[in-house]
This record gives structure tokens, C-alpha cells and sequence, in this order.
């Protein structure tokens, strides 16, 4: 491990994002869209989750360098709130971070948003993105969806992907309350990690190229869902994400991007002048009936300015992003 100025490590993922704004068209990405975005992935280093840091960073990097002279992004626009955007060209994060911005200024000015992302590369941890549009005062959902590799209940092959979900609310007194999470029993990441690693999948296991039942993650073809509503909510987001913005693939056919769905609206636009209380009496509620309120968000810094001084970031990880420059 390395420890390094966060600062530096800013400037150094910037400065390897920076490279692609200038790609845009329509509504490009500005040089805020980048910070944002660096910002989110030194957030998921906080959260003690590499694969969607810095390594996620390098391996998007490498999808785009693989795709050459691919078309920029590009937004097609109808109303105002209503938006297109085709992210092939830039980093998966860069065009999360541009959809943030579209719906935050769409949500000020007519209470809701709903935005669309094509051809997009990796995404990181959706919950900071809903987050960030959380303590601006809106209520947020953000799903995505990913090559298939998630079989249906009682099913024998990947039918669609891990397809995470993150939901945000402010709530007054406190960070806002985040919930986000793979409908999957596990993400790719965890899994390429257990594969490097020698690790174990999860109790629901998974299948291989055969349709056999297998515990070994370098055979895994196919993860099992963890039960009936967590399988149809993977379905409900492939509904929403992969067939309603578009880039849905049949299964076994390679899908290096995938589509997301970014929803945002004002409560105050609802004529509810109280979410933050009532997000607060929620949370509190659901703890005291002895659910677990999620809180690995709640000491995230909300502004760059807050971020701790130095971090430590995996030696070989941080050479080959200095190498990117």
C-alpha cells in the first residue's frame, strides 16, 4: 500500500478523466461532471471497496482505449427533463456524473427528472451518485443493468445481470439515508475478486456452463438468486433499464456496456414540505421494529473539502494510474 495526498490522487484521476471531456456533444461533459466523478470514485476507496475504485477506474479506461474512435456522447433532447444520453466515448462514471447534473438543474427548475444512459461503461457505486442528488434535496433512484450473468429463480443459465438498485432520501439532523445494492446475491466485482482470490460464492450459489449446481466461483456461468423477490426485482430493473432505455442483449451474447435510468424528483413539487422529517421518523421506525437501517453512507463526506488529508491506495493500483497520464 502507497499513501498519497488525496489531493494528488485527485488530480491524477481527473487528470485521466480529463482527457475525454473535450468528446462530448450536445451537452458534454464540463470539467465539474469530472470532479464529481473523481470525487465518487476516491468515495468508494473510503468505503473500503477497490474494485470500485481506482481498479474500476483503470479497467473503464481500458474499455474505451479498445474502443477507439468510437462515437462521443451525445443527448438527445426532448422536454427539458427528459433526456437521451448516449455515453459511448467517455467514462462510465464522467457520463453518471453529467446525468446527475441534467437532472439536479431539471428538478430546480420542474420538480422532476427522468434521464436515460446508453452505451455507458462502469458505474461504480450507484449510491453516490443518489446521494449527491439526495442532499440537494430530491428523492433519487438510479438502477442499471449488465451483461446477463444472473439465472432466474429455479432457472439454469444467466437470463440478466447483477443489476444493482440505489435509492436516496434527505433526512433532517443526519447524512441522507441510502439504500444501494446488487438484486444479484453478489456483484461481478466480488466475484472476479473471489476468482483471483480463491474465494466462495454465496450461499445460493451458482451454476456452471453445464446448468450444474457449482461452489466453485471459476466455474460459476450463471450466479442463483438469493430468492423470488430478489429475482423478479432484477427483472423489474432489466425492464426498466435494458429493454425502456435500450442496449439489452439476448443472453450469452457480450454486452461490454449497459444502460441505466437515473429518476429524481422535488418532494416539495409533491406538496410534501416535511421529507426530511419523515425520512427521519422512518429510519427510526424501521430500526426500533429491529430492521438494520443502512449507514455505510452516513460518514461519507458529502464535499471534497471534507475528505481525509492522505489515503492509502493499493501500490500497483496507483502505478498504473500515474501511468495513465
Amino acid at each position: 500500500m502507497t499513501e498519497i495526498k488525496t489531493l494528488d490522487l485527485l488530480n491524477l484521476i481527473e487528470g485521466a478523466l480529463g482527457h475525454f471531456r473535450a468528446q462530448g456533444l450536445g451537452h458534454r461533459p464540463e470539467k465539474a461532471d469530472v470532479q464529481k466523478a473523481a470525487f465518487w470514485f476516491v468515495q468508494a476507496e473510503l468505503l473500503r471497496l477497490p474494485a470500485f475504485g481506482i481498479q474500476m477506474l483503470l479497467r473503464d479506461l481500458e474499455r474505451l482505449d479498445a474502443l477507439g474512435s468510437a462515437s462521443p456522447s451525445s443527448v438527445s433532447n426532448g422536454a427539458p427533463a427528459a433526456l437521451s444520453i448516449d455515453a459511448a466515448g467517455i467514462p462510465g462514471h464522467v457520463a453518471l456524473a453529467l446525468t446527475v447534473r441534467l437532472a439536479g438543474q431539471a428538478v430546480k427548475s420542474q420538480g422532476a427528472a427522468i434521464l436515460g444512459i446508453r452505451q455507458v461503461g462502469a458505474l461504480g457505486v450507484l449510491g453516490c451518485a443518489a446521494r449527491a442528488l439526495a442532499a440537494e434535496g430530491a428523492v433519487a433512484i438510479i438502477s442499471a443493468n449488465s451483461s446477463a450473468f444472473v439465472a432466474p429463480l429455479g432457472g439454469s443459465a444467466a437470463a440478466i445481470g447483477t443489476n444493482p438498485l440505489a435509492v436516496a432520501a434527505p433526512r433532517v439532523n443526519a447524512a441522507p439515508l441510502v439504500l444501494d445494492y446488487s438484486t444479484s446475491p453478489m456483484t461481478l466485482a466480488a466475484l472476479r475478486q473471489a476468482r483471483q482470490n480463491g474465494g466462495t460464492l454465496p450461499a445460493s450459489g451458482a451454476v456452471d456452463a453445464g446448468g450444474q449446481r457449482t461452489s466453485d466461483p471459476a466455474q460459476a456461468a450463471a450466479l442463483l438468486p438469493e430468492g423470488r423477490i430478489s429475482s423478479l426485482t432484477g427483472l423489474a430493473i432489466e425492464i426498466m433499464t435494458g429493454v425502456g432505455v435500450g442496449g439489452r442483449t439476448p443472453a450469452g451474447t457480450p454486452a461490454p456496456e449497459r444502460s441505466a435510468l437515473v429518476i429524481a424528483y422535488s418532494p416539495a413539487a409533491m406538496g410534501n414540505q416535511d421529507v426530511g422529517p419523515l425520512c427521519e421518523q422512518l429510519a427510526k421506525d424501521w430500526g426500533g421494529a429491529g430492521g438494520h437501517v443502512p449507514g455505510r453512507f452516513d460518514g461519507l463526506p458529502l464535499e471534497r473539502e471534507q475528505l481525509p488529508s492522505t489515503m492509502r491506495i493499493q501500490s500497483g493500483t496507483l502505478a498504473a494510474l500515474r501511468a495513465r497520464l
